[in-house]
């Protein structure tokens, strides 16, 4: 066995995550394949994160630290403590680093910084450490690998494996798979070729659609659910449907190889036609297992999916819909108010189209103001307008306030058009769904009819357009973090 490789996922700003690292578990799998041991530490679930660093550094070839930008702070500290205890090299990457590079390669205490997919340049960086001639340069370009050469996902390199798999998943979809559920998130493509302009994947370069074949997926998804014992797979592809041949034979492979499992994933609303989502896929994916889609409808305005260059309009997005209605798919909907550029009217339209799609029983919705995601076109618009700044290195990334102006799902922010409104009927419109809580759940009656109450007041209030002086929100939040807290479910 060679050298260990520790690789360390930062807590978020928000404190909690009930998704496992894929991206570290498939660096991992990687490091395996090539003769290397690995350990990871997931920040968030150690007592004392920075006390179970300092016991593995011993011995350690190097540290790799994946981030997204809500990880920063936390990444901050880690590398700091790293660097005070030792000089073992540490090499960074994730969504944060492939957006700045440079930032991060430029703060003194980081080796390397890996853009893009890791897999291989980290076995690369492994190889030259380990052979006494690490690499001279810093950063490490995006690379476009081959899928299908990829490993199957050692999901057991993370000790917590079984903490994620039990951990309870906050979809509409817990209402209709058995529980408990044992889930696991799954990639089987990478990309998206929609050029939507809130979207990291346009700026990272990741709108080229690259894939797992069929039979790989197939192979892949059974071996997964035979060893974990999985009832339930998140497919968390950018875009699963794009190829809806190769989607139509892993549902078709999963009915051959019998394998009994619910699953989901996402899709583009304008794939519902005759051509793509008919209605004979349709049947056939629900036979296969397919219980939800996340559909990124985004806006009932025509104007707003325009200025997001969403390639939809409201017609599609009722008809898919309507289709997942007809099929019993749950139609789980990710709508954004407060683009920049849109009026008070174009809001009103996207809570009036909400209230529409009601009608429609499988119909769940998620709604955010919108998160200027760094280095977007709709951000930079923002930046260029003076009405955000882009922090210009490492450090400057470390502020909690700075990260909630670009990731918070509803914030009031200086380019809004009227700010407390849209914060308070995208937490409304939410809390309708139950996405995030649902009476389902909940063992108590008095629970039951407490939440019965919240969710009657937020329909009034989202059927009437009246969402001043939000006290029944405040009592709400209260109830929602004692729910969690008390059950321990989250």
């Amino acid at each position: 066995m060679k050298p260990k490789i520790l690789l360390i996922r930062p807590a978020n700003i928000f404190n909690y995550n009930n998704y496992p690292s894929l991206g570290l578990i498939s660096i991992a799998s990687a490091l395996r394949a090539a003769g290397y041991e690995v350990r990871i530490l997931n920040s968030f679930l150690e007592k004392d994160v920075l006390a179970a660093i300092g016991r593995e550094l011993d011995g350690t070839l190097f540290v790799g630290i994946t981030l997204l930008t809500s990880e920063v702070p936390d990444a901050y500290r880690i590398i700091k403590f790293i660097r005070s205890e030792s000089k073992v090299p540490i090499v960074v990457g994730g969504g944060h680093t492939t957006l700045f590079p440079d930032q991060m390669a430029a703060s003194e205490d980081i080796n390397y910084a890996v853009a893009g997919e890791g897999e291989a340049h980290i076995v690369k960086i492994a190889e030259r450490i380990a052979g006494g001639e690490p690499p001279s340069q810093k950063i490490f370009p995006q690379q476009i690998l081959d899928m299908d050469a990829l490993p199957l996902p050692g999901y057991d390199a993370d000790p917590n494996i079984e903490y994620f798999i039990g951990n309870y998943l906050t979809d509409k979809l817990s209402e209709v798979v058995p529980q408990p559920m044992r889930w696991l998130p799954y990639q089987s493509s990478r990309g998206c070729p929609s050029l939507c302009t809130f979207c990291i994947n346009v700026v990272t370069g990741n709108t080229r659609y690259r894939k797992k074949s069929a039979e790989k997926v197939i192979s892949e998804i059974a071996e997964i659910v035979r060893k974990h014992r999985l009832t339930h797979l998140k497919i968390i592809d950018d875009n699963f449907f794009v190829d809806i041949h190769r989607a139509r034979r892993i549902a078709e492979g999963l009915l051959e190889k019998g394998v009994k499992i619910t699953w989901d994933a996402e899709c583009r609303c304008d794939y519902f036609n005759d051509r793509m989502l008919n209605d004979e896929t349709l049947s056939l994916l629900k036979r296969s297992g397919l219980v939800q889609f996340t559909l990124g409808i985004e806006s009932g305005s025509l104007h707003t999916l325009g200025l997001m260059k969403k390639g939809i309009t409201p017609e599609q997005a009722e008809f898919a819909v309507s289709q997942c209605d007809r099929h019993g798919i749950i139609a789980r909907s990710s709508l954004i108010i407060e683009i920049p550029g849109e009026t008070m009217a174009d809001i009103k339209k996207t809570i009036a189209f909400v209230n529409r799609l009601r009608r429609y029983r499988r119909f769940t919705c998620g709604v955010q103001t919108f998160r200027p995601y760094p280095r977007c076109e709709l951000t930079q618009g923002l930046i260029e307008r003076g009405l955000l700044r882009e922090p210009k290195s490492f450090e400057e990334w470390t502020d909690p306030e700075v990260i909630k102006l670009y990731v918070a799902a509803r914030y009031i922010a200086p380019w809004q058009v009227n700010g407390k409104f849209s914060a308070a009927a995208a937490e409304y419109l939410t809390m309708e769904s139950g996405t995030s809580l649902g009476a389902h759940q909940m063992d108590r009656a008095w629970d039951r009819f407490q939440y019965a109450g919240f969710v009657a007041l937020a329909k009034l209030r989202n059927r009437t357009g009246f969402y001043r002086w939000p006290v029944d929100q405040w009592m709400y939040k209260r109830f929602f973090e004692g729910y969690y807290r008390r059950t321990g479910k989250r």
